[in-house]
């Protein structure tokens, strides 16, 4: 079993298996530098694409309606490919190593996204260009003749990795709050740097529990601080009141417990 996994790692450095590896560099790029240009232009592409498939959701009631009119120049088409492609498809080989370990880079880029306030647009974009992505580049590599001639991966559990791990992350996404659970996973680190900032009275940007706080502030009693790489047009973050401090009224504001809120500006271009 040793064998069979360090045998696998190897191939993640041979052509072809260096996706996942050139994947998992742009990952962690991403979540060093979530202030930096890169993940600002990979954030507003990730954005782009999810617009654009918001506008696709709405082809597939549309073409019901044409369909009518489109079936012929349908028919002409699927002749003409038909006659141009020679050879028939080839049905893919077992999912590898650097297939599913793509597929599970991707599904966490997705939950990682939705873990930040306001959504990370970079990571949810990069997470989504690859589930959809993967899926048709792994159908295509397999119709070039050195896919075809290749070894058949062992272990028939390969085909269930990847519905569960869609399916896993589908469940994650919309059955729990990413959000909520990564900022209770970090409150008491978050609660050990507010009180030690107005304790002090100074407030620097500063990393803590995989946050890298920004906008740094003590404002109306509180430590409030803004999370790098959340939103997209506004800032999005967290503000502390230590007990006794009444936290000003504000729609910005919504209570989290223990003189935690979350706060975000108002999105907009």
């Amino acid at each position: 079993m040793i064998t069979n996994g360090a045998v696998a790692l190897r191939r993640l450095t041979l052509p072809g298996y260096r996706g996942p590896l050139l994947l998992a560099a742009l990952l962690a790029v991403l979540a060093v530098r979530p202030d930096g240009v890169l993940h600002s232009e990979v954030a507003v592409t990730g954005a782009i694409g999810g617009m654009i498939g918001s506008a696709l959701v709405m082809v597939p009631p549309m073409a019901l309606v044409m369909l009518p009119v489109a079936f012929p120049f349908l028919l002409v088409g699927v002749l003409v490919v038909g006659a141009t492609v020679t050879k028939p498809f080839t049905w893919p080989h077992r999912p590898g190593t650097s297939a599913l370990l793509g597929l599970a880079l991707g599904c966490a880029a997705v939950i990682l996204g939705l873990s930040v306030p306001g959504e990370d647009y970079a990571f949810l974009g990069v997470g989504g260009f690859t589930l959809v992505g993967l899926p048709l580049a792994w159908l295509l590599w397999h119709q070039w003749p050195v896919a075809r001639d290749g070894a058949n991966p062992a272990g028939r559990w390969r085909w269930a990795v990847a519905p569960l791990l869609v399916a896993a992350t589908v469940l994650t996404a919309t059955q729990t709050d990413p959000t909520e659970a990564r900022f209770a996973l970090a409150r008491p680190a978050l609660t050990d740097w507010a009180e030690h900032a107005l304790a002090t009275g100074t407030a620097d940007p500063d990393w803590v529990a995989g946050y890298l706080l920004t906008e740094t502030e003590l404002a109306d009693g509180g430590a409030k601080f803004a999370i790098g790489g959340g939103g997209l047009f506004g800032d999005h973050g967290y503000v502390y009141f230590p007990p006794g401090t009444t936290p000003p009224a504000s729609r910005y504001y919504h209570s989290l417990g223990d003189g935690w809120y979350g706060w975000d500006d108002s999105d907009h271009f």
